[in-house]
This record gives C-alpha cells, structure tokens and sequence, in this order.
C-alpha cells in the first residue's frame, strides 16, 4: 500500500508541475508598446486595445489645420490604447473628454526652427495653451488646475511632466496626464498623452498613474 502511495504522489507531482508552469506562462498582466529605434517604450494592462498608427496617420492626414501635413510627415511613431475595444483614432486627437481612459503616444522629428525655439512652455502647451490660461492673461481660458508641473530627466532627453483639469465643451471637466520631453541634440520630440474625464481619471487613477511612470525615453542608439 506504500509503494502505490508513492507512485501515486510521484504521478500527481509530475501532473502538477507542467500546470504551474503553463499557468506561469498564462495572459501577461501588460501589454508592451515599443518604438525601438527611438529607444521608447510603455506598457498598458494587457487587456486595453490598440489603435494603431495607420489609422491615426489617416485621420491626421485630413486635417486642415495650419502645418498639419508637415508634422506628419516628421512622425516616427504614433499609437493609441483604450479600453474600450473599437474606440476610433478620431477620438484618439479629438480634445473631447472620453468617458474611458485613452493613452496616445508619439515621437516625432523637430523642424529646424522647432529646435532653435522649443522650451519647456512650449512642451507645456502642445494640446492647450496652458500657460497663457494659468497668467490668467486670457479672459476666455476655462476654469483650471494644475495639480503637477515637474521636469523630466531620462536617459534619452528632457522636458516636462503636466497634469491638469480644465472644464471643456458641455462642461465635462476633463483631466489631462502629458510627458513631452525632447531629445538630448534637441532633435526629436517624445509625448505620452493619458486623459479623460475627470471622475473617470480620478476612479482610474492608480492605473494610470502606473502608465505614465512606465513612459520610457532611452533615446537612439
């Protein structure tokens, strides 16, 4: 009676350790997005969706604004995650509040003159003009507050981490996350852009929190 007791243990062991391994090689907690020869990366949880960057590139590519075309032509990388699964890549540049978070990325050459005027305010105010509406210069500025204003250093550059809240269309506040750094020979240019409502962020925060701390700017090699 030992000697099955044995063997049934052994067989029961042998059962078990290709299961725990299968199971350490099951879904991965994130989803790692890449842009390899700018030496930038980030992660998402595993289960957000990806709006990809030919998409983005299309919707872009219609736009009218002034210097629109040629900024797309400077771009290198550009991506979007949302959790919602057909989220579209017209939202992904819209400044409308999303109801559900949205992370957008992009690395982009700087045109000539770009290099010799960037700043930090300048990296400030690539979705809002913020520092005009935080003088308080502009009478017609929404509501705002800027909860985090700090520099950023990496291995790959430099520039400014922004989050702040401002009332937008149909007065939905909206809370916006940006990282925009510029390349150390002032070259390239790297934004993580993290938003969407206000309650939405605030319910959403920890998750977020961990996106943008994953934004890494390792820069060309």
């Amino acid at each position: 009676m030992k000697r099955s007791a044995a063997k049934k243990s052994a067989v029961l062991i042998g059962l078990v350790a290709p299961l725990l391994l299968l199971a350490s090689c099951g879904t991965p907690s994130k989803l790692y997005a890449a842009d390899k020869s700018d030496g930038v990366y980030f992660t998402v949880p595993h289960d957000w969706h990806e709006i990809s960057q030919d998409s983005i590139n299309a919707v872009e590519s219609k736009s009218q604004a002034a210097g629109a075309a040629d900024r797309l032509a400077l771009v290198h990388w550009q991506i979007g995650y949302s959790v919602e699964k057909n989220f579209k890549a017209e939202k992904v540049l819209s400044l409308k509040a999303p109801e559900k978070p949205v992370v957008y990325v992009r690395v982009r050459s700087m045109s000539s003159d770009e290099m010799n005027a960037v700043s930090y305010n300048t990296l400030r105010d690539l979705v809002v003009p913020l520092t005009t509406w935080a003088s308080g210069s502009d009478a017609s500025a929404p509501p705002l507050s800027i909860s985090d204003d700090s520099e950023i250093v990496q291995k790959g550059g430099r520039g400014v981490h922004t989050q702040y809240t401002f009332k937008g269309s149909g007065g939905i506040e909206q809370t916006i996350d940006q990282s925009a750094l510029m390349a150390n020979d002032r070259s390239t240019l790297y934004i993580m852009i993290v938003r969407c409502s206000k309650s939405c962020f605030d319910s959403n925060r920890k998750v977020l929190e961990k996106i943008v701390t994953s934004f890494t700017v390792r820069g060309k090699k």
